[in-house]
Order: C-alpha cells, then sequence, then structure tokens
C-alpha cells in the first residue's frame, strides 16, 4: 500500500517539474545560446528513502535540488542577470511545487531554511 502511495507522490513530482520547465522553456524560447539541453519532465526516485527521519528527507531534497536544476538547466553567468532570473524563477518554482507535493513535513522545514545546495 505504502508502495503506490510513493509511486503516486512520485508521478505528481514528475509532472509539477514539468510543469514548470514547460514555462520556463516559453519564457526563454528565443534564447539561442542555451547550452544546457531542455527537459520536458524529470523523475524523482525517492522509494528507498525512509521520510520519517531527517537523513532520507535531506536526500530526497538533494535529489529534488537536482532535478530541479536538469528541468531548468545550468545557472546562467552570472553577468546575464534576465537569464540568471529566468533560471531562479523556474528553479524555486519548480522546488517549491515538489516539496509542497511531498508533504513530508521534515522536508518542508529544510526547504524553508534555505538548504538547496547544503544537503546530499
Amino acid at each position: 500500500m505504502q508502495t503506490n502511495t510513493q509511486k503516486t507522490r512520485m508521478l505528481v513530482v514528475m509532472i509539477a517539474l514539468a510543469a514548470t520547465a514547460g514555462m520556463s522553456a516559453t519564457a526563454q524560447a528565443g534564447d539561442a545560446a542555451r547550452a544546457s539541453p531542455r527537459y520536458d519532465s524529470v523523475v524523482v526516485q525517492y522509494s528507498d528513502l525512509d521520510l520519517n527521519g531527517i537523513a532520507g528527507n535531506k536526500v530526497l531534497y538533494a535529489r529534488l535540488s537536482a532535478a530541479a536544476e536538469r528541468a531548468c538547466g545550468r545557472e546562467p553567468d552570472s553577468r546575464d542577470l534576465r537569464r540568471r532570473m529566468q533560471y531562479r524563477t523556474c528553479y524555486d518554482n519548480a522546488l517549491n511545487r515538489a516539496v509542497d507535493k511531498i508533504g513530508s513535513r521534515e522536508l518542508q522545514a529544510l526547504h524553508a531554511t534555505g538548504a538547496r545546495r547544503d544537503v546530499g
């Protein structure tokens, strides 16, 4: 029973990331200088994790962060402020939605503290 719930959650996260990536692609449609490939969706596996403790949530948060980065592309050069803002918006939206969809209090607490790249 718990496996079905985790599969459903994984699907919801995948859909949320895909939607965010699609919005980002529309915002950056004219940018031919993009070096990173675009992804329609990023699957985040977490059925192997125990989300009842902080350790499993830290690993999941690192996976979600990496998935958001893959969905939105690599962070652009700091001198390109427009693309940097678009990237941050895409990344933050993808990560916010994924964390919200999982529904783990520990994961939400990690996210609220801004642990974005410090976990893993």
